[in-house]
């Protein structure tokens, strides 16, 4: 009786502090994460060029049951940014290549490109780990099963092959790491938004929508030229005779 008594005390505490506890929370969604997902980076002309070609290939798609020739696309970009102009350019050849009839001239058919930089504020922890894909679920794992898939003829002990597997696994992660950097492992907080619409004067037809890293540095690509500074007004002075 004596110990129960003395507990209850403690008991009477913690229930208080489990109270003032709730008490002092709101009741408000947590924040949970997203599911996984990939988003590529944009780092090369070259990424432009197969962007281009996938959204060609879509519009290819979209307009394939229309009368060969009949309905000529306009290109048009938003801005004069240098992604803009060289994705115009690259646009344009993909669409040629896959037969699509393209005017020089506004027609009644017109597909819009608009690019909008997306750069994000919220600091974020700088520690965080460069993920290695070689070695990712376990050193070795990824390339023993590479070797085993393309490599079934050869015969190692498995001594050696578990050797191999974590010696190549950790190899290949430091080169990448090496060469390609946070590029290659981690997001960026710049991020850019490439859409196109295809339309005429008063229907939306079809569109597409692309997401991608980029580095901050690079953000200037995807951004219109600021204006030229106004030109200085000229002097001029007229000389009075006293």
């Amino acid at each position: 009786m004596s110990s129960s008594i003395s507990c209850a005390p403690a008991l009477a505490a913690l229930l208080a502090a489990a109270l003032l506890a709730g008490c002092g929370t709101l009741d408000v969604p947590r924040a949970d994460n997203y599911p996984a997902t990939g988003q590529k980076k944009a780092r090369a002309v070259h990424h432009w060029d197969l962007l281009a070609d996938d959204v060609a290939a879509r519009v290819a798609e979209k307009i394939a049951a229309w009368p060969a020739g009949e309905h000529p696309i306009h290109l048009t970009v938003a801005d004069g940014s240098s992604f803009n102009q060289g994705f115009l350019k690259l646009l344009r050849v993909r669409l040629l290549d896959r037969g699509v009839a393209l005017s020089t001239v506004p027609t009644g058919v017109e597909l819009e490109l608009q690019t909008q930089v997306v750069q994000h504020r919220a600091s974020v922890p700088s520690n965080l780990p460069i993920p290695t894909p070689w070695t990712l679920l376990g050193t070795g794992v990824g390339v023993w099963r590479d070797w085993e898939t393309h490599y079934s003829d050869r015969v190692l002990l498995p001594g050696v092959a578990t050797a191999i597997g974590v010696g190549a696994g950790l190899a290949i992660d430091i080169a990448q790491r090496h060469t390609q950097g946070a590029a290659a492992g981690g997001p960026t907080r710049t991020e850019v938004l490439v859409t196109t619409i295809l339309k005429t004067p008063d229907r939306y037809l079809a569109g597409s929508a692309d997401m991608y890293y980029i580095e901050r540095d690079d953000a200037v690509l995807y951004q219109p030229e600021p204006p030229l500074p106004a030109p200085t007004p000229l002097r001029t002075w007229k000389v009075v005779a006293p």
